[in-house]
């Protein structure tokens, strides 16, 4: 099969834009980056790729354009269930052989449903991509969608909705959808519902995947290590063999989907009212965007929003008697509507019309007039910014996926000229906001009555004990990027003396300085991307959440590695917050509480039960419980020092050479430090039981014995959890679909080692699953295992692991963790080494060893 070669140009300086933006009236054609190329196969699919070769992985997407934009109430979810049911098996592979396939070359095999895309990721060491290549083709184009699979597939889909309509943010999500887009296909839910996922027939699903999994509604990018000719060849004879087909939308004049404009769009002056399972009153009100602007239009209007949020909520605040408690700005596009949207979540109700009125008026006296520096800057940041998204290959698929649906391959490219922000910042300083905007009011529904019953690759240390300087530093010349992990130590110790959440305040503090307009003008050269603290709104965001540490992430250009530490010691050494930063940083953090709608009551009651049955009393529990701005300052003097922290760092420089920047710091002895701290398994006395009742979508159980270990046996132990959780999860999963969420395996901390169960189920399901769990834990159940079955499992963890360590700000953080809890910089990677030569003998004598069910803990929240 031939291929087209659409453009193919290799850029002359890193920082050229290489695409006529949207709304621009430059008509140039502009080369694309070095290693950047785009195609056109025979049978249509596009293919985009991004050569590499500092990353050892190679990641596949393939955007599949399709998704719950085209669906229908009849059909809702059946894109997101045609997503599961490609993991079931093919004309040439059972769905055992698919994941033993993948996990075999240590590879992540994984997909993402959304409105107008379904998007599959396979990233694997680079020898090994041509093995992944073949899979997801397989997948893609000879899937059988088993029917014996179907009902189990529907389980674990119904699951998923079970615990999404479990969180109050989904509800209010959904009425948002329902009201905001009337009679076009992007109001129904991307998971569907429990109605439509349970009336959906197999040969309905065969009939939709037919119809739109072929090449030519496929778009296809690969980012790594490899070489374009090699890369394309390879594309050609795996993906280039599919035939084409003609995809068929459905017509219905009362029903919109894809890109067609619903009839009822819109709305123009009104007021919904709806009700959901939350605490507070919430407002969203949706103000008309000019159509048809590109996404750099979007970037810089949320520039502008950002910066003035906190004024805003202030002024909001103030004028409603603190009946306001957070403001949220953010854009909503759709093909064929934009809108800023404003969320208040307000403690008690307000007068609709006057709390609108001042809304309006503060955004429409708003200046959307950027001054060309700050332009700049976001056009430095957007270039970083794809810097790392390509460290991640996997990454750059999802971020861009919804962009590539929509609006193809050079959309994409384009986002990344310099050309495109300047005529889009031209554009934004004329905006006026619609006049009519359309408001909706989500209420606290009545609750329910409940009852409840009792019952690393090579790096160098420079460390200076007399000094407290600790400073590692890993080269990676092949790469642009400098990544500088700052691991705080002592949280607990510090915290517990000046009072709870200090070290998150005092971060942001320090986030709200460096994003000052002084601070980004003067930073702006160096395409600084700070993270501070955890995002709360994403529960996958949980590689930080340990009590003893702080972290500061910050990702830049290596272009002036001097300056830009030279920068950041300036700004970290001695800092001490203002008062107004404090009370702005208290603020945010009330406010995001407040976004979370309380969260899963269900689930927070579990996770408290089971950490005061597993783990000793945290003997830093307590302390002040108001935090003042006396004690912030008295804790930032202690806690955030230089010599009170673990500097990690990755970047095309030498080691001596980084060393030398840090020279001057300021580094000094810190007296009387407190020990490292980590939580301490416990070790029952007799088994136990606890299950409550409050009622709701959701139960969660747990089930699960403690075990004192040898230290040493570690990475056996590991390898052995990785057996127990693939044969856990495969059956309540897999085979039974009992579950969406689920995790098992062992928890070793220390000296001690968890062996357990732990999921979240639909009520009816839990009678059924208790009396499951121990027989996964006898030692005799590992009889039939085999060494390649080891070997598998080994391997998909590891190629897991070097995922996760893909980025350098990533492999930086796993450095300074090292050396914090163990003393050793080099513990991460000795421990993946002596994982992987884990033999079968071994697995089966720590088996014999530990499984021996003792004390085990029960805890059901229904």
């Amino acid at each position: 099969m031939a291929v087209t070669l659409v453009v193919c140009c290799v850029l002359l300086q890193s920082d050229q834009s290489y695409a006529a933006g949207k709304h621009s009236n430059d008509r140039q054609v502009r080369p694309l980056p070095k290693g950047v190329s785009v195609y056109q196969l025979d049978n249509g699919m596009k293919v985009l790729l991004i050569e590499n070769p500092a990353l050892p992985m190679v990641g596949v997407n393939v955007v599949v354009k399709v998704g719950s934009a085209y669906e229908t109430f009849s059909t809702s979810g059946m894109s997101h269930m045609l997503e599961h049911l490609l993991f079931n098996g093919t004309t040439t592979r059972s769905q055992k052989q698919l994941y033993d396939d993948v996990d075999r070359i240590g590879g992540y095999n994984n997909a993402t449903t959304a409105e107008y895309y379904t998007n599959y990721m396979m990233v694997t060491p680079a020898e090994n991509i041509r093995k992944g290549m073949e899979i997801q083709a397989d997948m893609l184009f000879r899937s059988t969608l088993p029917s014996d699979k179907f009902e189990k597939e529907k389980g674990i889909v119904l699951e998923e909705i079970s615990k999404s309509l479990a969180d109050p943010q989904e509800q209010l999500e959904r009425n948002t959808l329902s009201m905001l887009y009337q009679g076009h296909a992007l109001s129904l839910p991307t998971l569907g519902t429990y109605s439509t996922i349970q009336a959906l027939s197999r040969d309905d699903v065969n009939t939709f995947y037919k119809n739109n999994y072929v090449p030519n509604n496929m778009i296809l990018s690969v980012i790594g290590k490899f070489r374009t000719s090699a890369m394309l060849a390879l594309i050609k004879e795996i993906y280039g063999k599919a035939s084409p087909g003609q995809v068929r939308r459905a017509s219905d004049p009362e029903w919109a989907t894809g890109f067609q404009r619903p009839q009822e769009a819109a709305p123009g002056i009104t007021v919904e009212h709806r009700q959901y399972d939350g605490d507070d009153f919430v407002m969203r009100v949706f103000y008309a965007l000019p159509s048809g602007r590109p996404q750099e239009f979007m970037q810089l209007l949320t520039y502008v929003t950002e910066k003035a949020k906190e004024r805003l909520q202030a002024s909001l605040k103030t004028r409603f008697h603190q009946s306001v408690k957070s403001l949220k700005i953010t854009t909503r596009l759709s093909p064929f509507s934009d809108f800023l949207e404003a969320t208040l979540i307000l403690k008690t109700r307000v007068d609709e019309d006057s709390l609108l009125s001042a809304l309006t008026s503060e955004l429409s006296g708003l200046s959307f007039d950027l001054p060309a520096e700050t332009v700049a800057a976001e056009l430095t940041k957007t270039r970083t910014e794809f810097a790392r998204n390509i460290e991640k290959p996997h990454m750059f698929g999802i971020y861009n996926a919804d962009a590539l649906a929509k609006e193809g391959i050079e959309a994409v490219l384009s986002a990344y000229g310099r050309d495109n922000l300047t005529d889009a910042a031209k554009d934004l300083a004329g905006l006026k906001l619609g006049p009519h905007p359309f408001v909706l009011v989500q209420s606290p529904a009545a609750k329910k009555d409940t009852s409840r019953m009792d019952a690393s690759g090579s790096a160098e240390q420079f460390k200076n004990d007399a000094s407290g300087k600790n400073l590692i530093v890993a080269q990676n010349d092949a790469n642009r990027l400098l990544a500088i992990h700052y691991l705080v130590k002592h949280k607990a110790a510090f915290e517990f003396k000046y009072g709870k959440d200090a070290s998150k305040i005092l971060h942001e503090c320090l986030n709200d300085r460096l994003k000052s307009d002084a601070n980004q003008k003067a930073s702006g050269r160096f395409g600084f991307s700070f993270t501070v603290n955890d995002n709360p709104f994403i529960p996958m965001d949980d590689i930080y959440l340990h009590p003893d540490f702080g972290y500061i992430r910050v990702e830049g250009l290596a272009d002036d590695v001097p300056g830009a530490i030279a920068y950041l010691n300036s700004q970290f050494k001695d800092f001490v917050p203002t008062e107004d930063e404090f009370k702005r940083a208290v603020e945010k953090f009330k406010g995001n509480e407040a976004m979370m709608m309380g969260g899963d009551k269900s689930r927070k009651l579990f996770d408290a039960l089971r950490d005061s049955v597993l783990y000793e009393r945290n003997l830093y529990a307590g302390g002040p419980s108001i935090l003042t701005y006396q004690n912030i300052i008295a804790f930032a003097k202690e806690y955030f020092t230089l010599s009170n922290m673990i500097i990690s760092i990755v970047s095309p420089s030498a080691p001596e050479s980084i060393d030398l920047q840090f020279n001057q710091a300021g580094f000094s002895p810190v007296a009387g430090e407190p020990p490292v701290y980590t939580p301490t398994l416990l070790l029952p006395a007799k088994a136990g039981s606890i299950e409550r009742t409050i009622g709701g979508e959701r139960s969660y159980v747990f089930w699960g014995f403690v075990r004192a270990i040898d230290p040493n046996d570690a990475p056996v132990l590991q390898a052995l959890s990785l057996i127990l959780s693939e044969r856990i999860v495969f059956d309540i999963r897999e085979k039974q679909g009992m579950a969406y969420n689920i995790s098992a395996g062992i928890d070793v901390i220390k000296d001690k080692a968890l062996f357990f169960v732990s999921q979240g189920t639909r009520p009816q399901n839990v009678g059924v699953l208790m009396p499951q769990y121990p027989r996964f834990f006898q030692a005799g159940s590992l009889d039939s295992l085999k060494q390649d079955d080891l070997e598998k499992a080994v391997n998909m963890y590891l190629g897991r692991m070097m995922f996760r360590r893909l980025s350098s700000i990533n492999q930086a953080y796993y450095l300074g963790y090292s050396a914090y809890f163990f003393n050793d910089f080099t513990y991460d990677a000795r421990f993946l080494d002596r994982l992987r030569n884990v033999r079968l003998g071994d697995v089966k004598a720590a088996a014999k060893k530990y499984m021996q069910v003792t004390n085990p803990q029960a805890i059901i929240v229904r």
